[in-house]
Order: C-alpha cells, then sequence, then structure tokens
C-alpha cells in the first residue's frame, strides 16, 4: 500500500544532472530550504557530455571547485585537422595545427571530463555544503499552478506529486508545496511538457556514432583533438582522461522520415564506419568504455519560464548535436544565471521582479547556440571543404561563442543602459544575439534599464559581459592576486571602486565622498549587523604603488571592522603588479581602460557580469540603480538586527 505525506519548501530542482547540480550549487550559498530530485538510481557512470568550456571552468572556480576539476581532465590546447591527401584521395593528410582557442580569453583552457565525475564533484559540493542528498528514484508525477497567488511573495503556489520507488518498499507518494521549481529533466523534459511549453526547430535525418575507446592505432595525433575530414566520411576525436579516446562518426543518413534503428548499432558498427575515415593509418580496440547514436536536430523552447515561478534549465529547453561540445557547457551557464536570481529572491534580498531576466537573457544564447550548432553540423556533414582546409580560420569564426567568456548581457534592470552615443547599433538587437566583429561580445538586449552608465570611463570593461581576470596587489600584504579570485560565487553585489591616484587631494577627497554614499547603500540592504558587506561587498583599486598611503586613512567602508576579528584588510588594493611580478606586462588600469588619475565606479552582479559603470561623482546613479534591484533590510526598532524576510 502506497504512504503519503506532505511538505513545504522554496525551492524544488527537478533533475539532478550538471544543470540541476549546479543550481543547487547556488542554492547552498543562501538560507533557503531546497529540494532536488531525480527519476534515476545513480547518477551518470561512463560517457554522456565530457566538454567544458573555459567560462565553465571560471564558474567552477568561483565555488572553490576548480582543482578537483581539473587534476583529471584532458586540456585541449591544441586541434589538429585532416583532410584528403592529395597524391592519394582515399588516404587522409595533417593540414593544419589550430589553437584550441585565441590566447587571452581565459585563464583556463577548454578541457574534457567525463559527467560522471562533474555530477560527483558537484553532488559533493552540495552535500559538504548545504547538507542535501539528491533523493534518487523519484519522479513528479503531477504539477500545479495556483495563478491566483504567484504574485504574492510569501506564497507556495506550485503543488507537485512526487512518486519514489524504495527497493523491495513498494511507492511512496509526497505532495510538495514549493516556491519555485525548476525543471533541468533534459530533453524530454517532463516539467516542460506539464506547462505545454513548444520546442521550435526541427530534426535531421544524420545519424553521428559515438563511443569512448581505448584506440589501438598508429594514428600519430590519437592524444590530440584532431577533425578529420575524409572522402569515407568525417570524424572528430577527442582525447578523454585515462586512456580513452571519443571518436564522433559519420554514420548514416536516412530518408527523409525513414525510421532510424539506433539500438542496432553496435561499436563494432562504428568503428567499421571509421576505419576508412582513418587510412593509410589502422584502428582497433579492445575496450569499448560507452558507446551511444545521436540523431543531429536543433530546438528551442518558446519561452524558459513559466510566471517566474517555474523555470527551465539547459537540454530542458534546448537541443543540438554534440559537435560542439557545447550541450553541458550552456545547460550549467543556464542554472548559473538563474540560481542566484533564485536564492537572492527567496531569501528576500531582491525584488522579484529580476527573475524576468532568466528568460531575457538566456534565450537568446541559446538560440545563437543553434544557430551556430547548424554550421558546425553541415561542417562535419558536407565532407572535405574550404572550411575543413582552412579549419583555423574557421574555428576562430565561432571561438567566441565556445569559450562562453564573451556572451555580454543587454540592457535589464540588472544591467544599466548604454548611452545611444556608446552603444555599437548595428551588434545590439533586442532579444537577439549577436557577435560582435571586433571584441567577439554576444548582446542580449531585454528590457531597458532607465539608468544610464558611463562605458566610456572603462573601454576595456564590457558592460553585460563578465569581468575578464587582471592581476591587483594587496595593499596591506604586498601580495599580488587575481581580482576573480576575489569574486566568489556567495551572492555578493560587489562595487569595483577604481580610486585612480589618491596621491592627489581632489581625488582622495573624491573617494571618502563616495565611500559615504556606500557605507549608507551597504548598510540600507546588509541583512547582518556584524557584515555591512553581506549583500554590497566594496573593492578600491587605485592606480598608485601599494606604499602610496596609510589603508587605514580611507572611509571604513573600504576596510570595514569585523568586530572580533578586527579590519578587513583584503578590500583595498593596488595596481602596481608590474612591480612585484616577473614578467608582467599590463596594470588592471590598462587593462579595463580606465583613466589612473579620475577613475571610475564599476558595479559587478554576483555572477561576475558587468551591471554599471559609471563616475565617482555620480554615486545618486548607484543609490537608484540598487533601489531598481535589491529590498532594503527590515530592521528590528532598536535599529540592530534585520528582521526575516
Amino acid at each position: 500500500m502506497p504512504s503519503s505525506d506532505s511538505t513545504q519548501t522554496d525551492l524544488l530542482i527537478v533533475g539532478a544532472g550538471p544543470a540541476g547540480l549546479m543550481l543547487a550549487a547556488w542554492a547552498c550559498q543562501y538560507d533557503i530550504r531546497f529540494r532536488i530530485i531525480d527519476n534515476k538510481a545513480t547518477r551518470v557512470g561512463t560517457g554522456h557530455a565530457d566538454g567544458l568550456a573555459s567560462r565553465t571552468l571560471e564558474i567552477f572556480d568561483s565555488f572553490g571547485l576548480v582543482h578537483d576539476v581539473l587534476k583529471d581532465a584532458y586540456r585541449i590546447n591544441e586541434i589538429c585537422s585532416w583532410n584528403p591527401d592529395p597524391d592519394r584521395p582515399d588516404w587522409i593528410k595533417r593540414t593544419q595545427r589550430a589553437k584550441g582557442q585565441p590566447h587571452g580569453l581565459s585563464r583556463y583552457p577548454q578541457s574534457i571530463l567525463n559527467q560522471g565525475s562533474i555530477e560527483q564533484i558537484l553532488l559533493d559540493h552540495v552535500k559538504a555544503k548545504a547538507g542535501v542528498e539528491v533523493e534518487r528514484n523519484t519522479s513528479p508525477q503531477t504539477l500545479d499552478v495556483d495563478e491566483a497567488v504567484c504574485d504574492d511573495e510569501d506564497a507556495h503556489p506550485i503543488v507537485l506529486t512526487l512518486k519514489t520507488h524504495d527497493d523491495g518498499q513498494g511507492e511512496h507518494h509526497t505532495t510538495v508545496n514549493a516556491k519555485y521549481v525548476v525543471g533541468c529533466d533534459g530533453a524530454h523534459s517532463w516539467v516542460r511538457r506539464q506547462l505545454g511549453i513548444a520546442m521550435e526547430g526541427d530534426v535531421t535525418n544524420r545519424q553521428f556514432g559515438v563511443m569512448d575507446i581505448v584506440a589501438l592505432t598508429n594514428f600519430p595525433d590519437v592524444r590530440q583533438s584532431c577533425v578529420i575530414h575524409s572522402n569515407s566520411g568525417s570524424v572528430m576525436t577527442v582525447p578523454r582522461e585515462g586512456r580513452l579516446l571519443r571518436l564522433y562518426v559519420q554514420f548514416a543518413e536516412t530518408k527523409q522520415g525513414e525510421p532510424f534503428d539506433r539500438k542496432s548499432v553496435t561499436s563494432q558498427a562504428i568503428l567499421e564506419k571509421a576505419r576508412p575515415m582513418f587510412e593509410p593509418y589502422t584502428l582497433d580496440f579492445r575496450i569499448c568504455d560507452w558507446q551511444s547514436v545521436y540523431t543531429i536536430g536543433q530546438r528551442v523552447a518558446k519561452q524558459f519560464s513559466y510566471r517566474n515561478r517555474v523555470f527551465l534549465c539547459g537540454d530542458a529547453v534546448h537541443t543540438h548535436s554534440p559537435t560542439m561540445g557545447q550541450g553541458m557547457n550552456v545547460s550549467m551557464q543556464d542554472a548559473y544565471n538563474l540560481g542566484w536570481k533564485l536564492g537572492s529572491v527567496i531569501e528576500g534580498t531582491a525584488k522579484r521582479e529580476i527573475l524576468s531576466t532568466y528568460n531575457d537573457e538566456r534565450r537568446p544564447v541559446a538560440q545563437e547556440l543553434i544557430d551556430l550548432d547548424r554550421r558546425m553540423s553541415d561542417f562535419y556533414s558536407q565532407g572535405p571543404s574550404e572550411n575543413s582546409s582552412k579549419y583555423a580560420a574557421f574555428r576562430d569564426s565561432f571561438s567566441w561563442f565556445l569559450s562562453g567568456v564573451s556572451v555580454a548581457y543587454g540592457s535589464s534592470s540588472l544591467v544599466a543602459a548604454v548611452p545611444d552615443d556608446h552603444s555599437d547599433k548595428k551588434d545590439v538587437v533586442a532579444g537577439t544575439a549577436l557577435r560582435n566583429g571586433a571584441n567577439g561580445a554576444v548582446h542580449l538586449n531585454g528590457n531597458s534599464n532607465t539608468i544610464e552608465g558611463r562605458p566610456d570611463l572603462a573601454t576595456g570593461l564590457s558592460v553585460g559581459r563578465r569581468i575578464a581576470p587582471c592581476n591587483i596587489v594587496c595593499q596591506a600584504e604586498a601580495n599580488v592576486v587575481l581580482l576573480s579570485d576575489k569574486l566568489p560565487s556567495i551572492g555578493r553585489w560587489r562595487v569595483v571602486v577604481f580610486a585612480g591616484d589618491l596621491t592627489l587631494s581632489a581625488q582622495w577627497n573624491a573617494v571618502e565622498e563616495l565611500g559615504c554614499t556606500l557605507d549608507g547603500i551597504c548598510q540600507m540592504y546588509s541583512r547582518s549587523p556584524k557584515d555591512s558587506h553581506s549583500v554590497i561587498e566594496v573593492i578600491l583599486i587605485h592606480s598608485g604603488t601599494h606604499d602610496a598611503f596609510t589603508l587605514l586613512d580611507l572611509h571604513d567602508i573600504y576596510h570595514p571592522d569585523n568586530g572580533d576579528e578586527g579590519w578587513d584588510y583584503w578590500k583595498v588594493y593596488s595596481d602596481d603588479a608590474a612591480a612585484l611580478s616577473v614578467g608582467e606586462q599590463s596594470t588592471a588600469y590598462k587593462q579595463y581602460g580606465v583613466d589612473e588619475k579620475a577613475g571610475c565606479v564599476a558595479v559587478l552582479r554576483p555572477d561576475q557580469h558587468v551591471a554599471y559603470v559609471g563616475s565617482i561623482a555620480e554615486d545618486e546613479a548607484l543609490s537608484r540603480f540598487f533601489a531598481g534591484i535589491l529590498r532594503p533590510a527590515e530592521r528590528s526598532t532598536n535599529g540592530t538586527q534585520p528582521a526575516a524576510s
């Protein structure tokens, strides 16, 4: 006889793949109740997704997990292109070596690690941080949304029934009342179907066989990633951790509407298809770790959310071929974009209206992925071509997207508007992602923000894009550090004050006046009486040397008093890394295009994307910017303790 009960939660995550676990990693950073369920008995074991883009590794770094990933990962620094040998067209010949990605995009190269290992790293992190484990063998059976109370911030308008299969114990049914639900449940998403959200696009009649093998071969580039276009078909090779090699083999193209029996495809059949593509080299294996067949298709959901209460991430809203290696990356980046917004809204720090930016910011990324995937699948399916013979140039045309670091979100409540005279109109189109040819940005425009910034004050920063890493010097310790290492994913906004030349009395006074304003802003939104930086953190970077002045002479907001722990000495930095680092060429001010005397102010979102750039003197704009996003802390009558939100 099935048993049942009823529970309440702030956030229910459906699906414990990479997207769902990334969302859970964010949920750990907030004081919220969350659950994560999955209909499978265990995590992924072998095979499946394996590519990790630079931005994804930066995200893992922001959670303190990148070393766990990279210790076993394979780095892709170079890709070899092979094409038919002009003197022997039935044989292949290496024609080019291409860089994995252009220099300077990120400190992390594209890397390879199996999906199961990625999931385990996140599973361990979520358990250690929040004590939450995936509820296995559990699937939703019904989903109802009470439309009448969707706009009530304290309501739990989503009611789901869950069914859990206990080994040998029968079924257990649970009713869950949730504030928010996120479907990370894959291409056949149950949550998406319950919402009636349609997928747009098509499925081709092209099939690729894929397998992970320990290759027995005399192919010279077996431990390099390769793109092979032969007159017998195309294959992509990706070296894996250990001795494994992944092969994506052009397998079959059926007639329109003709069914294809994927289950009949064996690893031996994939091998026989691949062998002629490697001639004159031999290929065999004794060990096959995993195999599958992909039918090429590109589809994207019409919308990524419902009533800002139910959201969809990853394969639930975009499906495509594996040839770009972007499925796991874009899925986790979806969840990374959504996670801090949900966490801050549920916790009561931010206004619920910001949740609409998830659809506005991430759907254009998915659409761009779909469009590029069509180009890439055509590239692999159409045989030797001008693009295959000039692979380096072809790859450079989309490496900006593959890296993941060049996405720039457009104007919204979370990103200040760019004045007309500073916008690149030909590359910014509302609701559309386009690449900026000069800077490699993907600009995504949502609702316009009435706060206008001054991007001309930091020409090396792109409003809406993640801030690039740069070396700076801790004023108190004279240690060279990376700015990105000071921006962990803990849910805080950051105001980075590029203070300019503080040896100038007028500049010092301006920065001190700004400190008074920032102190008021930070106190207004802080949820902790002991930490004014709990919601908005202030970081100061001046253009002088680390011995130019005494740190404690600055306004307290730049070195807050942490009570028993004393002053916080890790908020003020100088720009003289070149004097302390061998081979240091650039400085933060030069890299970010900031005037060394006048400086500027940059606001960074909790996901490290630049939200606003303005003058040090324009403190009113800062106040108005945060007023449109955050909720002031409610305090008790003694004015010290913040009330529960």
